[in-house]
Parts: structure tokens; C-alpha cells; sequence
């Protein structure tokens, strides 16, 4: 049975800066943040001779503090792009666990990592949008997202991490195809693709190193697709 576990309790302190700039072509938000966590709520994994188990434990205190920005402009008409960043600094100031050992209770604070919290992660997005033909309207996109490397467990080892990585994906779209048979209605049709670059990167992972078992999810492979769309007014 689930062992009760205490709320918890976040104090959170935020400085931003919103702005409009070049007659609405330069937009830039700008966010400080701090957050205090007190008696975090962990998802702990725990194996044992009746097989592996999950349950919510109060870790202790910890600190996220960070920056973000993002920043959309069109240079020219048609094309836009677009800029996220965040840094994140997560830590853990307690972290309280039962040593075995002594059956007490002690800070492991110096030996645990927020999981699935990037230093640095950021997108980028451009997009171009042609003048409409007669039959529909072109527009191309690409997008690419950068992620440091996260563990997705408090306590790390080789099968409980992801690496640093980079995702491409790109779209081609034909939209507003006008249909002779349907003027309330048009069809897009797009052409697309995701993690171009073949990119092989942990979405998940575990290892229960007690029954002689460990296992990762990754993301998907490069994947090609073509969208059929239609649209009723």
C-alpha cells in the first residue's frame, strides 16, 4: 500500500518583460524565475522479491531557478521566425532518504538530480509563406529543438538518462485548395517529416539492477508523412 505522503507546497517569484517592437514585427518576452519547494513529492521505483513497485515520497527541499525568452520576428513579409531558450538551475537542498545501514534517515541531497529538468533547451522555428497561387496558397516550415541532457530518476545510472540532443522536422503545405464541387469548403495537403536527422535519443528508462532487469523507451526514428485535410465552413 501507498505509504501517506505530505502536500507539497511551492513559493514562486517571476520578473518578465513583454514587448512589441518595429511596428509589431519584433516581439520579445523576457521571464526571471524562482521557485522554493518544500517537502517535494518523488516518484520513487523500489524493487523487491514480489517484483518492482512505484510510490510517492516527500524528498525535501529544492531551488529552480531560471530564465526565459522567446522571440518572434518577420524580417520580410512571408517570413517568420521564431526563438525559445530556457535555463533552468534544479537542485535539490534535501533530499531525506533511510540508509539501510543505520535505519536512519539521512540528507543525500549532494548525490541526487532533479529529474527530467534541462540546463539549456531552446527552438527554433522558421516558416515562409508564399504569395497564393490561384489554386492555393505555399507555405514551408522548419523547425529544430535542442535539449540537454536529464535523467529521469533522482538517483542516476547508465540506462537512466538521456543525452543531449537535436530534432529536425520539416512541413510543406499546400493550403486553401479551392474544390469546384464544395465553395464552402478547401483542402490542404502537406508533405512532412520528423527527426530528419534520424536523431537517436531516451525518451525513458529504468533499472531495477536487483532483478536483473533495466529498460529504455527512445523516440521515434525519422519519420515521413503526406496530410490530407479538408475543410468545411
Amino acid at each position: 500500500f501507498q505509504t501517506p505522503f505530505d502536500k507539497e507546497e511551492v513559493e514562486t517569484w517571476e520578473l518578465g518583460l513583454k514587448s512589441e517592437l518595429l511596428d509589431n514585427r519584433l516581439r520579445l518576452n523576457v521571464a526571471v524565475f524562482t521557485n522554493d519547494y518544500t517537502d517535494i513529492q518523488i516518484a520513487q521505483f523500489e524493487a523487491g522479491s514480489g517484483g518492482a513497485s512505484s510510490r510517492i515520497v516527500n524528498a525535501g527541499a529544492g531551488t529552480y531557478e531560471g530564465i526565459e525568452f522567446d522571440i518572434a520576428m518577420v524580417p520580410v513579409d512571408g517570413l517568420t521566425i521564431d526563438l525559445t531558450y530556457g535555463y533552468l538551475d534544479a537542485q535539490f537542498d534535501e533530499y531525506m532518504a533511510l540508509n539501510p545501514a543505520t535505519n536512519m534517515l539521512e540528507d543525500i541531497s549532494n548525490v541526487t538530480t532533479v529529474q527530467q529538468a534541462p540546463e539549456n533547451s531552446a527552438a527554433l522555428g522558421v516558416q515562409y509563406d508564399f504569395e497564393p497561387f490561384s489554386f492555393g496558397a505555399l507555405s514551408a516550415r522548419m523547425d529544430m529543438t535542442y535539449k540537454d541532457e536529464v535523467v529521469f530518476h533522482a538517483f542516476q545510472n547508465q540506462y537512466d538518462s538521456a543525452d543531449d540532443h537535436t530534432l529536425i522536422n520539416g512541413r510543406l503545405s499546400l493550403n486553401d485548395i479551392k474544390l469546384g464541387c464544395c465553395e464552402d469548403g478547401s483542402l490542404r495537403v502537406s508533405l512532412w517529416g520528423k527527426n530528419l536527422m534520424d536523431e537517436e535519443y531516451r525518451q525513458w528508462g529504468i533499472d531495477f539492477a536487483s532483478l536483473g532487469w533495466a529498460g529504455n523507451t527512445f523516440g521515434e526514428p525519422r519519420t515521413y508523412g503526406l496530410d490530407v485535410v479538408y475543410n468545411y465552413n
